[in-house]
């Protein structure tokens, strides 16, 4: 009788032993799933986290970029609003380059100077004395029978001729200069000057004009050469 009550609570002991198993696992499991779902849900966060902070940044850019395209748009409005204004200070400012570069003709008040052969023949030199002197003064504009003087232009004796922008020239000699008429003719005439020199060797004449007309460089390419120039651009 007593052995059946042993083995009887020895199988209730088994039995509340695996159900305490089983409520330990079942606990175990529980905690490593909570601990799976907690880990899930902090990275979950920081992925959230991650990816707001992408939108945020992406979200920034693009308000630069359309603060940047706005400003262009202002930009472009403003000069359409000006573009007559622009376009005439364009046209000037070629005008002006024109002009410079002896590319028009152009007429002015100025002076008007005659160099003959007398005790000596005209050479180079006599010329470059009066066009030197007449660019010191002042002179807008220059020619030398006729031929526009520029940056570009060589006046050198090829005897028995003179050439000036390869064309070949002879006594007389008749240079135009456009400027105040006054301050060119007293720059030549002063003492000991240019007109004084070469009056000792040379029939000179100088005469004020309130037109001068002085016709443009030919534009034939043999004057002003660029075939040979590279713009640079502006870093």
């Amino acid at each position: 009788m007593s052995t059946g009550r042993n083995i009887g609570r020895n199988f209730a002991i088994t039995i509340i032993c695996l159900i305490l198993g089983m409520m330990v696992a079942w606990q175990y499991k529980s905690i490593n799933y909570n601990e799976s779902i907690a880990s899930y849900e902090n990275r979950r966060i920081e992925t959230l986290k991650e990816d707001l902070i992408k939108l945020q940044k992406s979200n920034t850019e693009l308000r630069t970029k359309l603060q940047k395209l706005q400003e262009e748009v202002r930009l472009y409005e403003t000069a359409q609003a000006g573009s007559d204004e622009a376009y005439k200070n364009l046209l000037k400012e070629l005008d002006a380059v024109r002009i410079f570069a002896g590319m028009t003709d152009v007429k002015g008040k100025g002076v008007i100077i005659t160099l003959e052969d007398s005790f000596f023949t005209v050479i180079d030199s006599d010329i470059l004395l009066v066009v030197n002197e007449l660019r010191a003064a002042g002179a807008q504009a220059i020619s030398v029978n006729d031929e526009r003087i520029v940056a570009m232009t060589e006046i050198r004796d090829a005897l028995p001729y003179i050439m000036v922008n390869g064309t070949q020239i002879t006594s007389p000699i008749t240079i135009k200069a456009i400027g105040n008429p006054e301050q060119l003719e007293h720059s030549l005439k002063m003492i000991n000057g240019v007109i004084e020199k070469l009056q000792e060797y040379l029939k000179v004449t100088i005469k004020k004009s309130d037109e001068v007309f002085i016709p443009k460089i030919r534009d034939d390419g043999s004057v002003i050469k660029t075939n040979l120039l590279t713009p640079v651009t502006p870093k």
